[in-house]
């Protein structure tokens, strides 16, 4: 019942918001569809139970909002839930009641990154804004009570500042909070700055010096994480949870040979996940068809690259590495297509948006470019 004045209060954000910014009715129209969304996946289209960590992250926000802070029940789950958990119940909405508020917490996060993007010109090109829009896999994490979108947040933030904006300092700052709640996507991202920024002919001495601090800086905060057994260990962990329904056995990495080999194959199967002639339901089958429709925009994405001779840009060259990352390392460890979705969601999200806005910039300065020529 309290979910009702949560309602409220999100449309009261969104009609502040359309006042000011004016935004297209179309947009308005998805975006409280979206909205809708939210009572209808969890308990309705599926059973929340599904996603058992939306429980986990509820009860943490809901000992926050009651100022217990150190409950030993909030660190059951560990570190990360504790803290989203704790970022969740900080979060200013009027109340949190069930799974359904913080579900409001995420489409607010989604609410406002859509608002930046708008704001910052991102949306000129309308492919960004249907995709951000319309894109299922983001749909259903930021409706739903679990901490992806917040990932998603600050990944988004950081790549904005980095990439677009060139201010490193405020773009790493951002990502702070991943070394808490999602430290692998940390590491991703500042691995992939590293790699762009090594094999980009344009780099500042400055800006090579940042990148290479921060890999360091992670690199020994996180050095257990490089080894071969590390990595069998998450792939056991990922793997032991999905034994019942595991459809392939469990073979650990023995080198790094070994590794070398698994990677093209791993990639390609999360990039898929879920198959269909592995699980086959209206879901997994309506996922596999975005997985398609997703790989042929990729495709499209490095065409319009070479096209536009962007592979020379340290930004694309960053972009490429940081979604080729994302799947070689969760391809390997990730068994479950549930969690192969959820992880894969951000990374897919963000090479696109970004990917698009570049190649949107290269075909306006190639208009210009064909207008002064004719």
């Amino acid at each position: 019942m309290l979910d009702i004045v949560n309602v409220v209060y999100i449309l009261t954000i969104l009609l502040v918001l359309n006042r000011y910014y004016n935004i297209p009715n179309i947009y308005l129209i998805i975006l409280l569809a979206h909205l809708g969304s939210i009572f209808l996946l969890n308990g309705f289209l599926f059973d929340a139970r599904l996603m058992p960590d939306q429980f986990k992250y509820l009860k943490v926000a809901q000992n926050v909002r009651m100022f217990d802070f150190l409950n030993e029940g909030n660190f059951d789950s560990g570190k990360t839930v504790y803290i989203s958990g704790v970022l969740f119940g900080l979060f200013p909405i009027p109340f949190i009641d069930s799974i359904y508020s913080i579900g409001m917490i995420n489409f607010l996060f989604y609410l406002f990154v859509f608002v930046f993007m708008y704001k910052k010109g991102l949306l000129h090109s309308r492919f960004i804004a249907y995709f951000y829009l319309l894109f299922p896999s983001l749909l259903l994490y930021s409706s739903v009570a679990l901490r992806d979108m917040l990932v998603f947040m600050l990944v988004f933030f950081a790549s904005y500042y980095i990439l677009i904006t060139k201010k490193h300092f405020i773009g790493f700052s951002s990502l702070f909070l991943l070394a808490f709640i999602k430290f692998q996507n940390l590491l991703i991202f500042v691995v992939s700055f590293v790699l762009a920024s090594i094999f980009s002919r344009k780099t500042s001495k400055k800006h090579l010096l940042f990148g290479i601090v921060a890999f360091f800086g992670v690199f020994f905060m996180f050095i257990d994480y490089f080894t071969i057994e590390r990595l069998n260990f998450y792939r056991w962990a990922f793997y032991s949870e999905n034994l019942l329904s595991a459809q392939e056995p469990f073979v650990p990495l023995v080198s790094y040979f070994d590794l070398v080999v698994s990677s093209i194959p791993s990639m390609m199967k999360l990039m898929f996940r879920p198959l269909p002639w592995e699980e086959f339901g209206v879901l997994q089958v309506l996922q596999f068809v975005e997985n398609c429709v997703i790989f042929i925009l990729i495709l499209y994405i490095v065409q319009q690259n070479f096209k536009y001779k962007l592979w020379k840009m340290q930004e694309v060259k960053f972009l490429n590495m940081f979604l080729c990352l994302a799947l070689l390392i969760y391809g390997l460890v990730i068994f479950n297509s549930g969690t192969a979705v959820r992880y894969k969601f951000p990374f897919i999200a963000i090479y696109i948006i970004y990917s698009w806005y570049f190649i949107y910039q290269a075909k306006q300065i190639f208009k210009k470019s064909k207008v002064c020529a004719d």
